[in-house]
């Protein structure tokens, strides 16, 4: 490009004389609206000449980067001390300025992609040295822009310090703050959806979530000016983020409400297909166009969610969708104006972007909705707990009414149970042998011998039957004893010596029920009754150990008591098998509370009778086998 000075101090004459001088804002301040260009895009040819200001690159020369020089007019300065500077709302992608010639500033190296100078306004102080007080002042920018970058210069503001730099102040916070403002709203949100998310797992958190890292990664890129990756890919990147941002929390809303069906997830996905399309057509081919159409696509799902609530707010006057509408009236319509405002009208360049405050007070606003979902989540379960404990309660204590009925029944049942077991052996014992006893009377050819061994008979079923109802706790032991002692005076005035041999630590038995003792007694009574009619014995010994039982499960461990009266006697003269109503007296009664009954004998030596008894429930009692005859009976037993 020609730089001679001669010609450019000329042609700064001829422009600030056309112009008037510049055009005043307010009496110490001048917008610069015009300047020499000399462009140089990529692939095409130079051109120069007056450009108004803002001139921005990307409608120029669409799809190409290239290199422009400005030459703008600063109007002569007093002599007066006063700082003055330039103020650019705008300027890059990358830049240098010149005074003089002199290097007075620059943000970025001209050609590194990294850097766009645009993400925030740029003061440059001019130093008065560099000012002339007669003839205007040559002010020249140097710019490097890349396609799709929306690059250029805004027009810059001429001045004092003291004026334009609260004004430079003003946009700085406007832009950068803001967005630091949104990325705390999103982080701060998000990562409370996210707990909430991780609680109960429900897709309106996990949708917002997801969100927010992406808008963060979108609104905070402005915050510096140097990219961790060159141009175009984290432009892409970055555009691309801007739409995952929107279409996710377009899912939360339509979730929020209640509206997000198979419907909503299907456009979700095809949605993000043709917004991915349109970020890598623009950034991959460098056509503007393509991601102008994607921003403007962008609107089709935020205001179908929008009508989408509005219907659910007026009809079905959800609170969730009354809220939404509200929050997101304003976004909307932020987004839609830097849309048509600032992507759109080509003399935006410079003007301030309303989408991140309009996106922070979205934001915090649907943090306040999701904390107040969770809150009447909270409430509700609670409620529901407290309706489930009163219900507990209401059962338990119905429970218990019911427990103490069926206890009282339980209890009735057993005493009926008890009051039929002692009528039916006093009927059984007791009475059958009072009946024999009265037979025997009214026949009056007894003799006193057997009418005293009926008598005695009767007694012994009374004791039994008193000693069966005592409290034994599964102690067999005290059941022998007490057998012992009421027929050791008996044995001992027959002539028989009774040798006892009973284990000291014999186990309990949980089955010994008062039917199962009198049994036993039955058993145990008919056998001595036996040897004190039949077996001429003169010693008996009676013995009870513990043995192994049979296994009936691996894990079995009840334990097996044997009991044996074993007679040194004349025996039985035929096999046992075919003893007389005795025997099968207590074979009744063995098999009536489980127990095995075994009897051997063998002539001239004796007759042993053995109880075997597991330690398991009896089985449910059978009639009770009629006692034996006090008439005298074979010696078979």
């Amino acid at each position: 490009m020609p730089r001679e000075a001669p010609l450019r101090v000329l042609w700064i004459a001829v422009l600030w004389v056309l112009l008037g001088g510049t055009v005043h804002a307010q009496p110490e301040v001048g917008t610069i609206a015009q300047a020499h260009a000399y462009l140089e895009p990529d692939g095409a040819e130079p051109w120069s000449g007056l450009v108004a200001l803002p001139h921005l690159w990307d409608k120029a020369y669409p799809g190409k980067s290239g290199r422009a020089r400005y030459l703008l007019a600063l109007p002569p300065v007093p002599s007066d001390g006063v700082l003055r500077g330039v103020y650019f709302p705008r300027v890059g992608n990358q830049v240098e300025v010149f005074v003089g010639g002199d290097l007075i500033a620059h943000r970025g190296v001209l050609g590194d992609g990294r850097t766009d100078a645009t993400k925030a306004p740029l003061w440059v102080p001019v130093p008065a040295r560099l000012l002339s007080q007669s003839v205007p002042t040559v002010l020249e920018v140097r710019v490097a822009v890349q396609a799709v970058r929306w690059g250029g210069l805004a027009a810059p503001r001429f001045g004092p310090e003291a004026v334009l730099q609260p004004q430079y102040r003003e946009r700085y916070v406007w832009r950068q703050w803001g967005a630091v403002a949104v990325v705390f709203a999103l982080a701060l949100t998000g990562v409370i959806a996210a707990g909430l998310w991780h609680l109960n797992r429900e897709p309106v958190y996990g949708y917002f979530a997801l969100c927010a890292p992406f808008g963060m990664l979108r609104f905070g890129d402005r915050l510096w000016s140097t990219s961790p990756l060159g141009w175009p890919v984290w432009g892409g990147i970055v555009a691309l983020s801007l739409a995952v941002h929107v279409l996710l929390l377009v899912r939360f809303s339509l979730a929020l409400i209640g509206r997000d069906g198979p419907g909503a997830r299907r456009a979700f996905w095809v949605l993000l297909l043709a917004e991915t399309l349109l970020v890598s057509a623009a950034f991959g081919l460098f056509q503007p166009e393509y991601w102008t159409a994607a921003l403007g696509l962008l609107f089709v799902p935020a205001v179908g969610a929008y009508v989408i609530a509005a219907r659910e707010a007026i009809v079905a006057r959800k609170p969730e969708a009354i809220a939404f509408c509200i929050a997101s009236f304003v976004p909307i319509g932020a987004g839609l104006y830097d849309f048509l405002e600032i992507r759109i009208a080509t003399e935006s360049v410079g003007r301030s972007s309303y989408l991140p405050l309009a996106t922070m007070l979205f934001v915090l606003l649907m943090g306040w909705l999701i904390l107040d979902r969770y809150a009447r989540q909270v409430r509700a379960y609670q409620a529901l707990s407290n309706s489930l404990d009163e219900k507990v309660r209401q059962r338990e204590r119905e429970l218990e009414v019911s427990y103490a009925l069926l206890q009282q029944e339980h209890e009735q049942h057993a005493a009926l149970q008890e009051r039929q077991r002692i009528m039916r052996d006093i009927h059984d014992g007791v009475g059958s042998q009072l009946v024999g006893l009265l037979s025997l009377i009214g026949k009056g050819r007894s003799s006193r011998a057997a009418l005293r061994e009926h008598a005695h008979a009767a007694l012994d079923e009374l004791r039994m039957a008193v000693d069966a109802m005592q409290p034994v706790d599964g102690d067999l032991a005290t059941v022998l004893a007490t057998l012992r002692y009421r027929l050791q005076p008996r044995l001992a005035a027959s002539g028989i010596s009774v040798d006892w041999q009973v284990d000291e630590e014999l186990p309990t038995l949980d089955s010994l029920t008062p039917h199962r003792v009198l049994q036993i007694q039955r058993i145990l009574l008919e056998a001595f009754t036996n040897v004190l009619r039949h077996a001429q014995a003169t010693r008996v010994r009676v013995s009870a150990r513990q043995q192994p039982g049979p296994v009936r499960q691996p894990d079995d461990e009840s334990p097996c008591l044997v009991l044996e009266i074993a007679d040194n006697g004349i025996g039985m003269p035929g096999p046992a098998a075919a003893g007389g109503q005795g025997l099968a007296n207590m074979r009744a009664r063995a098999q009536a509370i489980g127990a095995k009954l075994d009897v051997t004998s063998v002539p001239g030596q004796g007759t042993c009778v053995r109880i075997t008894l597991l330690g398991e429930p009896a089985p449910a009692m059978p009639a009770t086998p009629a006692p034996a005859p006090a008439a005298p009976a074979a010696p078979s037993m």
